[in-house]
């Protein structure tokens, strides 16, 4: 995982608090799709604050987590009840010691893992027909947020240059890429997350199932503001350049935008079973 991905660990409260959490729907589908048991034993990538795992935890699921970053993890430990169990490194330097699992899941965090080791790895600690199934939360163009990137572009040139954060797009163009790419999870993780490059997953995991949700999100001045300040691209501006611009942006909402704003967010799940090698073999 990259020293951005372990950026998250600064802000694991504020994380925590305004992160938007996962539909309930998204967790059903995953039992549907993947066909666990109510017993199974699940791999969680990088847990962060416990936001995703609580989905897990509430339909009788064992999660063992892996997460790089001591405050998230010490925050996912507060949030959740028995049945949890984390260990505090990367999944990449993470000794499996010969346990493997029901299913990998990873919520918002697989793009950050090495790219030599996100696919194979992932396929050596799974059973034999074994799932790994990855989300995503993508924000969306059609809700008002749109309107507090337009109203502060000139605090982003002024503050944050360096960040080149665009307009969100539809989720039907987010959409019909990543239905586009559905033959090999790697590639579609690609257009999903923007941020995760090519890979050999194909030649590992079956081509995956795809589903979506959408939903809305409305946050104060303070919460709009706090959000940006949880994204990689906020946390590497300057600590004082980036204080400015956020507390602008608290204001552009509390005076311009009537005090509240609503953001539109896409989910993709993907569920891709682990290819016997076994099997392979045989054929």
């Amino acid at each position: 995982m990259s020293e951005i991905g372990l950026s998250f660990d600064a802000v694991a409260d504020v994380y925590d608090r305004v992160r938007p959490r996962y539909p309930a729907e998204l967790y059903d589908d995953v039992a549907a799709l993947t066909g666990a048991p109510p017993d199974a034993s699940v791999l969680e990538v990088g847990c962060g604050s416990g936001q995703a795992t609580r989905g897990l935890l509430a339909r009788g699921w064992h999660v063992h987590a892996v997460e790089p970053g001591p405050a998230m993890a010490a925050r996912a430990r507060a949030n959740l009840d028995a049945g949890f169990t984390v260990d505090v490194t990367r999944f990449e330097d993470w000794d499996p010691a010969g346990r493997t699992f029901d299913l990998l899941f990873s919520a918002t965090a697989y793009h950050w893992v090495a790219p030599e080791v996100r696919w194979k790895k992932a396929a050596a600690v799974l059973r034999p027909g074994a799932s790994i199934v990855l989300a995503t939360n993508r924000t969306v163009a059609g809700a008002t947020f749109d309107d507090v990137y337009r109203a502060s572009a000139d605090l982003h040139a002024r503050y944050a240059p360096e960040i080149d954060f665009g307009l969100p797009v539809s989720a039907a163009s987010i959409l019909a890429e990543v239905t586009a790419s559905a033959h090999d999870i790697g590639t579609l993780w690609a257009e999903a997350e923007t941020k995760a490059g090519p890979s050999d997953a194909g030649e590992l995991f079956t081509p995956p199932g795809i589903r979506s949700y959408e939903w809305t999100v409305d946050y104060d001045a303070a919460d709009g503001a706090a959000l940006l300040a949880t994204y990689s691209m906020y946390l590497r501006v300057p600590p004082e350049r980036r204080a400015k611009l956020l507390d602008g942006i608290a204001d552009i909402i509390r005076t311009d935008l009537g005090g509240t704003v609503t953001r539109r967010y896409l989910a993709v799940l993907a569920v891709a079973e682990r290819v016997d090698p076994e099997q392979d073999r045989r054929v």
